[in-house]
This record gives structure tokens, sequence and C-alpha cells, in this order.
């Protein structure tokens, strides 16, 4: 199912008004520890012409990306992630991994893909052997989640971005280099169908346009 998204750059200011309308709405995502956040960290992959990251500079309308997702540094959640792009609408797909798949995977295993009936495997397996798609940077962000609990809405206020340089393992302690400054927040709101007029009034902060922010693209940048 498509939903749509939609992003901002917020600052400190913006950030703390925003989180004290949300926390009287909405919940706080599971994922959040004693602080009221999590870590997330990914791995992108790319293909030999770096299509995921000349796409998004082209601004094409259609866009895909592969990725591997982890929370607070924790192996109890592996997801390999498939992530299309229409327009101003997303669909994602996931299947689990687990260590021993994930560590056969990042070290050029991925036989075991063809074994899964899952459409994420089957794409995944056929660019990583055709397209020679592999890890190309390590994507790391401090993420604060509100889900609204009467419509399909999240909120997500994402800070320290920052990309690995010469790592291709989340498991591993590489050097981070940050992305982009660390008074910069990026607000993203995502629903399914329509939106709420209650998180719609709340995200409507004084001076924050609606951007188109890929953390893929800021990190390769500053990865090179």
């Amino acid at each position: 199912m498509y939903r749509n998204e939609l992003k901002f750059l917020i600052n400190a200011r913006q950030k703390c008004l925003l989180e004290n309308r949300l926390s009287k709405l909405c919940q706080r995502d599971h994922y959040s520890d004693a602080q009221g956040g999590y870590w997330v960290s990914s791995l992108y992959f790319d293909d030999y012409r770096q299509s995921a990251f000349f796409d998004k500079l082209k601004g094409l309308q259609e866009r895909r990306k592969f990725r591997i997702r982890i929370y607070n540094h924790q192996d109890d959640v592996i997801k390999l992630e498939r992530k299309i792009k229409r327009g101003y609408v997303t669909e994602k797909s996931h299947i689990r991994l687990s260590r021993e798949e994930y560590e056969a995977l990042i070290s050029g295993d991925v036989g075991f893909l063809r074994q899964k009936d899952d459409d994420v495997a089957r794409e995944f397996y056929i660019s990583y052997q055709t397209r020679y798609l592999r890890p190309r940077v390590v994507v790391e962000y401090r993420r604060e989640a509100f889900v609204y609990r009467y419509g399909d809405v999240r909120v997500t206020l994402d800070s320290f971005l920052s990309a690995g340089v010469f790592q291709n393992d989340l498991f591993s302690k590489g050097c981070q280099i940050a992305a982009m400054p660390p008074e910069q927040i990026i607000l993203e709101v995502k629903y399914t169908g329509y939106f709420p007029d209650a998180i719609r009034n709340i995200v409507q902060v004084e001076n924050i346009h609606r951007q188109s922010i890929s953390k893929y693209a800021k990190c390769f940048v500053v990865s090179i």
C-alpha cells in the first residue's frame, strides 16, 4: 500500500514545540527508550551505476532503494527493506533476516534468498546478481516517533544524521561523519488515505516548508 510522505527541515525550537503538541494526542513508537527515542541504523545498497543516488539527483518520479535496517544497534530485529517512491507517495516492503542470514548477505552469500517465497528477497537477489547491487553507506540517526491512534498516521523527528565511512557492517563501529548540521532536524509525516485535521494543525509550524530530502543522498555525499 502506498503512503503519502511529507518531509520538512526544522530547528530545535520547532522540534520542542512539535513534541509538546504531539505528546498530547499521539503515542510514542514501541521502539522508544526511556528518553522517548531510539537509534535507527540502515545499510543502503546501490548498483554499479549508483542509480539510487543519481535518480534522486535527477528528480525521477519513480525510484527504488534497498536497505538493511536495525534499531538501537541490536540484532533482535533485522529487516531487508525495499522502498519504492512514486512522486510524493511511497511503498515499503520488508522481509526479516536472522543474524546468520545478515552475516551471509554482507559477506556476499545471497543464495539463501532464492529459497524465500518473498518478492523483496527475489528482487534483491536478482539485482545483486545482475546489477552488482552492493553495500554503499551506513546511515544513522536518532528518531522520535509519534503514532496517531485514529488514523494510519506517523510523525517522526530525526536528529544527528551521520554517515559511516569505510563501513559496510551495521554491527561494527566505524567512523561516523555528520551529514547535516546538528541544529537541523528532519520532520516526516506519513499517512495513508486522508490527513487528519488534528495532525495537520499540529505540524503547521511557522516558517517550515515541504522539501525533498533523502537521508541516503546526504550521507552518500559525505562518505565519498
